[in-house]
């Protein structure tokens, strides 16, 4: 299961395209006719190999300056300063326990999200990255050094979002990542990355029951991701979660869990003689399922089955215990 990083940027709004682009903005006014507004002209700088003064991704926006900035531990600057445009134009981030979370994972890449902002480390192969955003435009972003890591970084405006990230070696793309939105944070989580040519699992949603509650599975190029009412669970691909989600104390207790493929139903064996069937709700390899453990009678063991009735995995008493 994917732990959600969450970072201290002030959730400014910056308008970011690629260098030389220019993005356009139709405003509507009530049901009257769509007007075009001038679009900014945007520009992102070419930093070279190395950060200068923790600067890994600046630019102008119709010539105003723009910068992302980063931290080890303190900084002599704020998080974020706002000029009277009412823009955060210059954003610095304290990432010392980020890069620590981050060492061993394997992806060419990590993108942090918060707010408007989106920077990250990124590995020593990729030359570049290119991020589709939600109007089509495509930035391309070159990895900066500092404390000992390549980063790229930008800040979007309100109405864009990224879309599609792909990572390219010199010669060729390495992966390429789609992000969930999620509807919890709004946050844009680039959990799973995919080689070149494979589109990943098709989006679907679908409802979870079970204990009197109800969560919606979204499932997708980018994974699962499990989403209730002030919480979630997001799963990359390859994660193989097996059995409950979450734990409390005492009974009785509704409990959120999740299989690893072909997982098809579960059985829970009650301490008065009957046996409880609950099928499993599929998502991308992976399957989901609610249930509740009550006191009288209570679950003496649980069991887990695929679509032939081979038992998989299992447990004794009620799961989700602390």
């Amino acid at each position: 299961m994917r732990v959600r990083w969450l970072v201290s940027v002030a959730a400014g709004a910056v308008v970011l395209a690629g260098a030389g682009a220019v993005l356009g903005v139709t405003v509507f006014a009530g049901n009257g006719p769509a007007h075009p507004r001038k679009p900014p002209t945007v520009t992102v700088s070419s930093l070279g190999k190395r950060a200068i003064d923790g600067v890994i991704a600046s630019g102008t926006i119709n010539g105003e300056s723009w910068r992302v900035r980063l931290t080890a531990k303190s900084s002599k600057y704020g998080a974020c300063s706002q000029p009277p445009t009412g823009w955060y134009l210059d954003c610095t981030e304290q990432v010392g326990g980020l890069l620590k979370r981050w060492s061993a994972d394997p992806e060419p890449a990590a993108i942090w999200d918060y707010g408007s902002v989106f920077f990250g480390p990124v590995r020593d192969d990729v030359d570049r990255l290119t991020l589709r955003l939600s109007d089509g435009a495509v930035l391309v972003l070159r990895p900066v050094e500092m404390l000992g890591r390549r980063w790229i970084g930008l800040i979007l405006p309100p109405g864009l979002a990224p879309a599609k990230a792909v990572a390219y070696s010199r010669s060729a793309e390495l992966a390429h990542s789609i992000p969930f939105h999620s509807t919890v944070g709004g946050e844009y989580d680039f959990m799973s990355w995919l080689p070149a040519g494979d589109e990943g699992p098709s989006r679907m949603t679908k409802s979870v029951h079970g204990g009197g509650a109800t969560l919606v599975l979204h499932t997708g190029p980018w994974g699962n991701c499990l989403v209730g009412q002030g919480t979630s669970w997001s799963f990359a691909i390859g994660d193989l979660p097996n059995g409950a989600l979450e734990g409390t104390y005492g009974l009785p207790r509704t409990v959120p869990m999740a299989f690893r493929w072909p997982a098809r139903y579960m059985t829970l064996d009650m301490s008065d003689g009957t046996k409880r069937h609950v099928r499993l709700v599929q998502g991308a390899g992976l399957a989901f399922a609610i249930i509740r453990a009550p006191t009288n009678p209570s679950i003496n063991d649980w069991n887990v089955f695929d679509g032939s009735g081979h038992r998989l995995s299992g447990g004794v008493g009620a799961p989700g215990g602390m």
